[in-house]
């Protein structure tokens, strides 16, 4: 007898089944079809990952699983395995997937699915989404090509015409693997519940209330929680398209004519695949410094810093407080995410990996293409953006005026008022007395004094950074990068 043919859809970074071309063309086809997710044991145990994120992936899985049935299979193994194991039973016609904007090993997976497809005979396609060209070398055409996928209409669910296959219960065990850990599938409502119901539950609550306050509480770490859109985690796994949002937010913006925070909101998810086609032309900024002669910027090793940074024992509330506050949340705004990378980079000297691994596990919304295009520029480590260092100090100063996050996450400070609470060391005894907050007990004193500190890893950088040689490897890094139409800025401003 021959075996049954069926159709795959592997799911990735694109958990949802609204405008998900896999799913449509599968539906066209009329084969019988299993759409597949793997928790891949090679990823979940990266550096770069955490419980956090597979509890969220696995909430959205559930979300699916509602509409999908039996079509949904959902395995903690590795995908080769997974398919192969399919290819003994069944005669694969067809594989179909997003492509994923992700870290070097999902990268070389990617590579290995193709190889092993082509050597069964397999039809593999992968489709592109966020407006991303797979394999681009250079930023030539990437805004034409952007701005006609945002313009197409976004795709129908349609699941419901997918053709589910009977997986005999030996078989679906064996694909399954072991059973998922309960921490992933126990809820935590301090975090952002995963799953396309609730990434469109957010956009429309921020478009029809919450995007008024968008611009001026963007900066801001307590109220910009429920000003700022809060769909980075949604995108960052798929739960809603990039094209999706981009056309409801266009779409409400005409509708009510409101011309200036939904316009900073559309530019803001502009740029955000903009980061990512870096990411995809340059995949190996995962591991070396984008200009590679800033990796010659001296950053010592010292595990007392690296220790108090991790902690969130710095000394200084506003970085603490953003530490912990990820810890227990998944998120912050911006302008502290920026704030932790150069005061790690330039006030501590840290190795701007390990400081980028340990914020990929915090941060619920990592996004590879994002974060380490973002990282690398708040680290200085492209050699021709703006060097802006984000003073915890002034940060609480202008956007924490009455200490509220800083004492809603740490309340060793909680009794001692603005504008104490931002510098507590420079309290006097007696007002660690009042205030019942001894400094070097309660809270930490600072691991290192900041204006000698931050001027110490600054001079070192603007050495490597003027060097003639750092500066020869622009024109490359700028050609590769850029848009065109922005080197000629960069040129300007390093001539």
């Amino acid at each position: 007898m021959h075996p049954q043919t069926i159709n795959i859809v592997w799911l990735k970074r694109d958990l949802r089944l609204r405008d998900h071309l896999p799913m449509v063309a599968a539906a066209r086809a009329g084969v019988p079809c299993v759409v597949v997710y793997c928790f891949e044991p090679s990823l979940v145990a990266h550096t770069d990952y955490s419980d956090r994120h597979w509890r969220f992936v696995f909430e959205s899985l559930q979300t699916l699983k509602q509409k999908l049935g039996d079509r949904l299979l959902v395995c903690q193994r590795e995908c080769l395995e997974v398919f192969q194991d399919l290819a003994d039973r069944y005669q694969i016609a067809h594989i179909w997937s997003h492509l994923e904007v992700g870290l070097e090993i999902t990268f070389k997976r990617d590579l290995a699915i193709q190889q092993w497809c082509r050597q069964r005979g397999i039809r593999y396609e992968e489709y592109t989404q966020d407006g991303v060209i797979r394999g681009a070398i250079n930023r030539r055409g990437w805004r034409a090509y952007g701005e006609l996928h945002l313009s197409q209409q976004p795709l129908p669910d349609t699941s419901d015409r997918l053709a589910s296959v009977a997986l005999p219960p030996d078989l679906k065990e064996k694909l399954e693997g072991p059973a998922l850990p309960k921490k992933w599938t126990t809820p935590n409502p301090n975090f952002q519940p995963g799953g396309e119901d609730k990434a469109w539950k957010y956009l429309r609550s921020y478009l029809r209330q919450r995007h008024r306050n968008y611009s001026t509480q963007l900066g801001n770490p307590s109220l910009s929680r429920h000003s700022c859109s809060r769909l980075s985690p949604y995108l960052a796994f798929g739960c809603i398209s990039w094209r999706s949002a981009h056309q409801e937010t266009e779409a409400w913006k005409v509708r009510t004519g409101e011309d200036f925070n939904l316009p900073n909101f559309l530019s803001r998810l502009y740029w955000r695949t903009h980061y990512l086609q870096k990411f995809e032309s340059m995949y190996k900024m995962e591991h070396r410094a984008i200009n590679p002669r800033l990796e010659e910027v001296g950053r010592p090793h010292d595990p007392d810093l690296w220790q108090a940074y991790v902690e969130a024992r710095t000394g200084y509330p506003m970085v603490d407080a953003s530490l912990k506050c990820l810890e227990e949340t998944g998120w912050v705004n911006f302008r502290m995410r920026a704030m932790l990378v150069t005061f790690a980079s330039y006030t501590l000297g840290l190795d701007w990996r390990e400081v980028a691994h340990h914020l990929a596990r915090l941060f619920l919304d990592f996004e590879p293409g994002i974060h380490y295009a973002q990282h690398q520029m708040q680290a200085g480590l492209t050699g021709y953006h703006t060097l802006r260092i984000f003073s915890p100090n002034a940060q609480a100063e202008k956007h924490d005026p009455e200490g509220v996050f800083i004492h809603r996450w740490l309340p060793a400070l909680r009794t001692v008022p603005a504008p104490s609470c931002w510098q507590p060391w420079k309290m006097t005894a007696m007002e660690q007395e009042l205030y019942q907050c001894k400094i070097g007990e309660d809270y930490p004193a600072p691991i290192v004094e900041y204006e000698t500190s931050t001027k110490h890893f600054k001079d070192t950088y603007w050495q490597h950074r003027e060097a003639p040689e750092t500066k020869a490897e622009l024109p490359a890094i700028w050609e590769r990068l850029c848009i065109p139409e922005d080197v000629k800025k960069y040129e300007v401003d390093e001539s």
